[in-house]
């Protein structure tokens, strides 16, 4: 009888114990995942700021403009576009694309940073402190800290792809623009020139 109650005991201890340790395990690997989420913003915020968005807005006003000559100029009865004239065109359209959203999604990437820090943060102050209740009143246990956890991870890899996406755009939008503006300035000047002289000779059959 005695040692059956040892047994137990033994076994109650253990138990205790394991409960422990799990517990202790669950909050770690808690807080690791909230620090290596954190780790990742601060890596992405990195590559954000690396962004050369005073070369990005210049590149798009200058193209921009471009559009606007080639629009005015298609509009005017002194000047023949052709088919050859179609790919410089076709790479004016292209980088503009690639940049159109460049502005805003910046932004965003720079607002959802600074969101996703202040959440992970949060959450890794409620762990250290032991808080029962959140700002809103809403009670702070393992399941609320779990899925809030489990959210905000997931709201940094969503990041970490919009980030990957909006880099690739940027930098197919310089590329492109840099490859092909010389054809598309050459052209506009080329065009600027039928124009030009096409005023010109309508100026001198009025005057005749």
């Amino acid at each position: 009888m005695k040692n059956t109650n040892l047994s137990n005991l033994f076994l109650f201890c253990a138990g205790l114990l394991f409960v422990f340790i799990t517990v202790g395990c669950g909050e770690n690997e808690t807080q690791r995942a909230l620090n290596h989420a954190l780790e990742k913003v601060e890596m992405l915020a990195g590559k954000v700021e690396q962004i050369p968005m005073d070369s990005v807005a210049s590149v798009r006003d200058r193209l921009s403009g471009a559009k606007d000559d080639i629009r005015w100029l298609g509009l005017d009865s002194n000047v023949v576009f052709v088919r050859a004239d179609a790919k410089a065109i076709e790479k004016l359209s292209e980088a503009s694309r690639f940049l159109k959203d460049a502005p805003s999604r910046y932004n965003g990437l720079i607002n959802e940073i600074g969101r996703c820090r202040t959440q992970l943060n949060g959450l890794r102050e409620v762990l250290e402190s032991g808080a029962n209740l959140d700002f809103l009143g809403d009670t702070i246990n393992d399941e609320y800290i779990n899925r809030n956890a489990l959210f905000e991870v997931e709201a940094v890899t969503k990041l970490e792809a919009v980030v990957v996406e909006t880099l690739r755009l940027i930098r197919l939008g310089l590329e492109t623009d840099s490859a092909g503006w010389g054809s598309i300035d050459s052209l506009i000047v080329a065009k600027r020139g039928e124009w030009a002289r096409g005023v010109s000779v309508n100026e001198t059959e009025i005057e005749l």
